[in-house]
């Protein structure tokens, strides 16, 4: 059995199972639902109640005060709805919105994803998760080297379990220390999240996504929150890699186009040219779709390979819809 919610000022609507609360089933459907224990501690959550029947699936500390508690006030993480509900929560629209965090982790795992290319995971505490938005990104703070900021390649709906991607550089010590001496269960301090390079919500517009290399961490967290809003818009991914054979998640790509009806994945192998041919990449993209007008597009590049996107816009982009990350973390 389910349950129809609707969310207001948004007026978003979402589908609740019973065996969820209205918190994992509004970030489930990609929501920017502000939160942050997920534990009925810290309040966050906390939303109003406006029609139907609410009921408790967890206990909670967090005390309200009598008026809160006379205006139907109640957590997010801690209930699930006994009938259609209409409620009243805040949800995040700007990288602004999110707050600051500083919060003691662990890695989780290191996962070898190609010879030079691992995908670290980093589990916060139950009652701390992170909150961001997808596309955005953090500081790492190893004891004994200096932060290092990443993207974020997970969604914003597991805020527990974060995902980064790095790949081998010569005399990097970050590269030296994920490579050589990382192991399970070292601390690590999650700071951030960083940036606005995030996908607007309120577009309905089909997309092009560009990664180079690793930038393919904060692109594919864009897909995946694209994916749960389940808008069926029409997404292309384009994913540039000046090593030969460097797409390193190929077939999490294939299982995206096998899954959607209108997912694209085109992997452009730029070796042995490298990143001195990303016009003619940019070119590939327009003489698939030629007018750009109608079109989003997110971009994450080195700083030589941005400019190539000025054949894009040639091509009717306008630069409003052009969204752009610096490609600059290992």
């Amino acid at each position: 059995m389910s349950f129809q919610v609707k969310l207001q000022p948004s007026g978003h609507a979402f589908e609740v199972q019973t065996c969820e609360s209205l918190l994992d089933a509004g970030l489930r459907e990609g929501l920017n639902l502000d939160h942050n224990c997920a534990n009925g501690s810290c309040g966050a959550c906390r939303a109003r109640l406006l029609c139907g029947d609410l009921e408790l699936v967890n206990h909670y500390d967090y005390r309200f005060t009598p008026q809160e508690r006379e205006r139907n006030y109640f957590l997010l993480c801690c209930h699930r709805p006994a009938s259609d509900v209409e409620i009243e929560a805040h949800e995040l629209g700007a990288a602004a919105e999110v707050p600051e965090q500083h919060i003691r982790a662990k890695l989780q795992k290191v996962e070898r994803l190609q010879e030079d290319v691992v995908q670290l995971y980093v589990r916060t505490p139950r009652s701390d998760n992170l909150l961001f938005l997808a596309g955005q990104s953090v500081e790492l703070h190893f004891d004994g080297m200096k932060p290092v900021t990443m993207a974020l390649a997970g969604c914003p709906c597991d805020g527990m379990n974060l995902r980064f991607h790095v790949r081998r550089r010569r005399n990097d010590p970050f590269s030296d220390l994920v490579f050589e001496r990382l192991q399970k269960g070292r601390e690590v301090i999650v700071t951030g999240p960083l940036g606005t390079f995030t996908l607007d919500d309120t577009s309905t517009r089909p997309i092009i996504f560009i990664a180079w290399e690793t930038g393919f961490a904060p692109i594919a967290s864009l897909i995946d929150h694209a994916i749960q809003l389940d808008e069926g818009r029409p997404m292309h991914l384009y994913w540039l890699s000046g090593v030969q054979n460097g797409h390193y998640l190929s077939n999490y790509c294939r299982a995206w186009q096998d899954a959607l009806d209108d997912f694209h994945y085109h992997s452009i192998d730029l070796a042995p040219a490298g990143a001195g041919n990303f016009d003619g990449a940019m070119a590939q993209v327009v003489a698939q779709h030629g007018d750009l007008a109608g079109w989003d597009c997110y971009a994450v590049l080195p700083g030589e390979g941005l400019k190539a996107l000025d054949v894009l816009t040639a091509a009717g982009l306008p630069c409003n819809r052009l969204r752009t990350l610096r490609k600059y973390n290992p």
